[in-house]
């Protein structure tokens, strides 16, 4: 039963330019598919024209489709469109008319990874004898040097160059140091990096975006043949779109689109380092009198004791956030003290409580490496192998194990087509198309749970288990060649000997605990509803920490990603919220900032 209030019944009836600032638990992603079910009762879409419902990743995707499902009974079909906004980019502009703007080019292909835009330049040559690695012709050419006399490339690399909106470039958004490269130099190697790059037809998806902006500016059919197809456009967690994207979808309004919604919370943004910018969805709502500005305040997910000390990142003039048919238990709040070797027992404590509780969907999560590492018994990182590969298998096995079977088949078939496909390993192209047409061979994927089934055992010491699964590959691939994990044998800084001997699961635990609740980062739970969650603070104030310090907003000033991470981890539960603090925080402060209602648990407790 889907509920309607005045707030919800405020948007569905909007049209034209709107955005739609939801609080947490408010029922976002069922009410942007009930506006879809309207669309379509009153016939403003159908026939050859529908929505595109876009998000920023595919499970906020997947979400809308099953919220629709549960609303109507039926699938999200043609004439609708749902995806991410770099799939709609991709598909419906750059790759179709990528012609325009380049008529000498290689078929376009979107990279998975950039690196490659690193190593198309990379070349070995004879040196007195000796293989060295260079950089192909003209990157070591004067005028692409910068003050060091090396080429700019070994300073500002292809894969981290990016056109901006304005036509400039930049480096992951960021201009290049004065003192480091002439900018004359800067732009001239820039120019040529990308003009090869576009020819060759290889983009990152930054690079769509731009080239897609660009077709748009120079093509308006484009948009005119966009707004017919797709009359309105919802962008949903559109905190996270870039200047760049915000860019291509002001464009399509300037020549035509009437109908387009921004839907999102910019206290749920955590994606900075991949260009999302809160502050221009905040600047819209909040100053930009073009937009029809909404809000829900409702949350349906946690009690308000839980509401109240997410909310304490917020602005204190921000609309309040009420709690609405959510029951206050008794344990809502649990707090733990931990020490350097008492980790282990404040998980088996929540554990405990989650299976006493039947809170089946939980999760521990955590930010930064070392406490992540000190949560799963990890010892210092030990690198016994030259290469990535035997890592990798590991992580696949471990997803397989904690149950996310769909991760660990895409995982494994990622490492076996490079072993199996070795003659093209180099060829990024081919490579994606096999594993593109891999993915649908039901023969190949059921090898691929197979080979995750009976991979030799973690209990085994990392020697052992190294020279095991090199040949382990070989047999159950048929390969040619011998596998070659590098496994070192030399003491180094990174390796003690004795690793060697140690077992697998010593230094490459799983990651979840005993009662199989996953141990991860905040990233991998936003936009997710749990029945529990325990948040890990760290105890040093580094840049990357969260500490107990950070769950404040004492200059009421929007809050920075640290914050806005506090915030999403927070707001996740739907009835247990059990935070970790160093031993060093006292229970006085900790009254203080939470209440007297919360538990804290003494150590004789654990």
């Amino acid at each position: 039963m889907y509920f309607i209030n005045d707030e919800r019944l405020a948007y569905l009836q909007a049209r034209g330019k709107v955005i739609l600032n939801a609080c947490p638990g408010s029922g976002k992603t069922t009410t942007i598919a009930k506006k879809i079910l309207e669309l379509e009762r009153l016939n403003e879409i159908g026939g050859h024209s529908g929505v595109a419902c876009l998000s920023f990743t595919n499970s906020a995707k997947d979400e809308i489709n099953q919220a629709y499902r549960k609303l109507s009974g039926k699938s999200l079909q043609f004439p609708n469109h749902v995806s991410t906004i770099d799939s709609f980019i991709n598909k419906f502009i750059t790759l179709p008319f990528y012609n325009l703007l380049n008529r000498d080019f290689n078929r376009p292909k979107i990279l998975d990874h950039t690196n490659i835009l690193d190593d198309m330049w990379k070349t070995t040559y004879i040196k007195n004898g000796k293989t060295a690695e260079g950089l192909l012709r003209p990157l070591n050419d004067a005028e692409y040097k910068a003050k060091n006399d090396r080429s700019i490339f070994y300073l500002y690399p292809p894969s981290a160059i990016r056109n901006e909106p304005n036509n400039t470039f930049s480096i992951n958004g960021n201009q290049p140091s004065d003192n480091k490269v002439d900018k004359v130099n800067f732009d001239k190697y820039c120019k040529f990096i990308k003009e090869k790059q576009f020819t060759k037809g290889i983009i990152s998806t930054n690079d769509s975006a731009y080239i897609a902006l660009k077709l748009l500016k120079k093509n308006p059919k484009i948009s005119e043949w966009l707004s017919l197809r797709f009359p309105f456009i919802i962008i949903d967690e559109a905190q996270d779109n870039s200047i760049i994207q915000h860019a291509i979808f002001e464009e399509l309004i300037t020549q035509g689109l009437n109908n387009i919604e921004l839907i999102g919370d910019p206290y749920q943004s955590l994606y900075e380092w991949r260009d999302a910018k809160p502050t221009e969805f905040l600047r819209k709502h909040e100053e930009d009198k073009s937009w029809q500005s909404f809000n829900l305040t409702d949350n349906r997910r946690s009690p308000q004791n839980i509401i109240d000390i997410f909310s304490k990142v917020r602005r204190l003039d921000d609309s309040k956030i009420n709690s609405l048919d959510c029951q206050e238990l008794a344990k809502s709040i649990i707090i733990y003290k931990y020490s350097a070797d008492n980790h282990q027992s404040i998980i088996k404590h929540y554990d405990d409580s989650c299976a006493e509780n039947n809170y089946i969907n939980s999760c521990i999560v955590v930010r930064g490496n070392s406490l992540k590492d000190a949560l799963l018994g990890n010892k210092a990182e030990q690198r016994p192998w030259g290469i990535e590969l035997p890592k990798s298998i590991i992580h696949a096995k471990n997803l397989y194990l904690s149950g996310d079977i769909k991760n660990s088949i895409k995982e494994i078939r990622s490492i076996c087509i490079p072993l199996i496909y070795s003659s093209i390993s180099d060829d990024y192209h081919q490579l994606k198309e096999k594993e593109k047409e891999k993915s649908t061979d039901s023969k190949f994927n059921s090898l691929m749970i197979t080979i995750l089934d009976e991979l030799p055992d973690f209990t085994m010491s990392i020697r052992d288990w190294s020279s095991k699964t090199e040949l382990y590959f070989k047999e159950k691939l048929n390969l040619h060649y011998d596998v070659d994990f590098k496994l070192r044998n030399r003491k180094s800084t990174y390796l003690d000997k004795s690793t060697l001997d140690e077992t697998v699961e010593v230094h490459f635990r799983k990651s979840y605990s005993a009662f199989n609740i996953p141990i991860t980062t905040i990233h991998k739970v936003k936009g997710q509803t749990l029945d529990s969650i325990l948040v890990f603070f760290n105890e040093g104030r580094h840049k990357d920490n969260i500490t107990f310090e950070n769950i404040s907003n004492t200059k009421n000033e929007f809050p920075d990603e640290t914050k806005r991470l506090i915030y999403v981890a927070l707001s996740r539960p739907k009835y247990l919220l059990a935070m970790a603090f160093p031993e060093s925080i006292t229970d006085d402060e900790l009254k203080d900032k939470f209440g007297e209602k919360i538990i804290i648990v003494n150590e004789s407790e654990l």
